[in-house]
C-alpha cells in the first residue's frame, strides 16, 4: 500500500512540474484556440488567473470573446490570418447571425483614412482591408503592425482629412 501511494504522490509531482513547465500566454499574444470543434486564430485579451485566459477570436464581433482554459489554447502563432476561419454555422445559426454574403456593402475602402476608438480615446489609422461582415483591419498611425485589429464598424468614429 505505502508503495502505491508512493507512485502516487511521485506521479503527480511529475505532472505539476510539467505543467509549471508550460510558459503562460501574455496579454496581446496571438494564439490558437480550440473551440466550437475547430481551431481558431485568437489575441489574449486578459489573464483570469494562472490557467484562464480571456481571448478575443480575431475577425469576429467582440460578443465572440470567451474565457478558456491553458489546455483549450493550442498554440502560439506569429500573426493573425488575413480572413477569419468560418464560423460553426450551427452556432452562427443559433446566434442568429447572418452569412457574410448577407451583409450590406461596407461604409469603409481598404486605405481610407479614419479615426478609431480604443479605450475611451480616439486614435488616427488606416484601413487595411475589410473583413466581412461590416469589420476593418486598421493600422495605428506612427504604431508597429503589432498594434494592427480588427475592429467594428461602431468604433469608426469618422474619416481623416
Amino acid at each position: 500500500m505505502a508503495g502505491a501511494k508512493q507512485r502516487l504522490l511521485s506521479a503527480a509531482l511529475l505532472a505539476s512540474l510539467a505543467w509549471g513547465c508550460r510558459e503562460s500566454y501574455r496579454v496581446g499574444e496571438y494564439v490558437l484556440v480550440h473551440w466550437c470543434d475547430a481551431d481558431y486564430p485568437a489575441y489574449v485579451i486578459a489573464r483570469k488567473g494562472r490557467t484562464r485566459y480571456r481571448v478575443h477570436f480575431d475577425g469576429y464581433e467582440v460578443r465572440w470573446d470567451t474565457e478558456v482554459g491553458f489546455d483549450e489554447i493550442k498554440a502560439r502563432i506569429e500573426s493573425p490570418p488575413k480572413t477569419p476561419p468560418p464560423m460553426c454555422e450551427h452556432v452562427a445559426q443559433a446566434m442568429g447571425m447572418k452569412k457574410p454574403e448577407d451583409s450590406k456593402a461596407s461604409l469603409f475602402k481598404a486605405g481610407a483614412r479614419v479615426r478609431v476608438t480604443w479605450r475611451g480615446s480616439i486614435y488616427k489609422a488606416v484601413v487595411l482591408d475589410v473583413v466581412p461582415p461590416e469589420r476593418y483591419r486598421v493600422h495605428y498611425d506612427g504604431y508597429e503592425a503589432a498594434w494592427d485589429e480588427v475592429v467594428s464598424a461602431e468604433r469608426i468614429v469618422g474619416t481623416v482629412k
